[in-house]
């Protein structure tokens, strides 16, 4: 019985730190939060580029992402990509119930938040971009990987 509580005790302690080291982060920035923020996939398939980074709290926090200052930018093409919007023009991301075209999230020190956004891919040729999100610094220079 001892093994088995000490075991769950040590799976408590370690599991939130092993969701936080899964993926390998392409590039990380600062945040205007008690925060930090690692992208860790910037995928292409069918014209579409998906973008996914993390938050982990340094300590307790807020997180905003408004959708309208979240942008990729082609640097070589010196062109600037929004976030695709459906029909009735929401953005296709990370959304939270009640705040309209943003996502918000409130977090603990330690706790971590995933969030989302679809663009319109660049083209093939296009290797790298840039991905900024409002209270982060640039993430410069993200490897873009080809899904088929």
């Amino acid at each position: 019985m001892a093994r088995l509580i000490a075991g769950a005790a040590l799976a408590v302690l370690l599991l939130p730190a092993l969701a936080w080291s899964q993926g390998k982060a392409l590039a990380t920035a600062e945040t205007n939060w008690k925060a930090t923020a690692e992208l860790y996939e910037c995928k292409r398939k069918q014209g579409v580029l998906t973008v996914k980074v993390r938050f982990k709290a340094t300590a307790d926090t807020k997180i905003e992402l408004p959708h309208n200052q979240t942008y990729v930018v082609d640097v070589g093409a010196g062109k600037q990509y929004e976030i695709l919007r459906d029909s009735d023009k929401n953005a296709i991301a990370t959304r939270s119930e009640h705040y309209g075209d943003r996502a918000l999230v409130y977090l603990k020190s330690g706790e971590t938040f995933t969030a989302w956004w679809k663009f319109p891919a660049p083209p093939a040729s296009t290797t790298q971009v840039t991905v900024s999100l409002p209270g982060c610094e640039p993430f410069e220079d993200v490897p873009i990987s080809d899904v088929r």
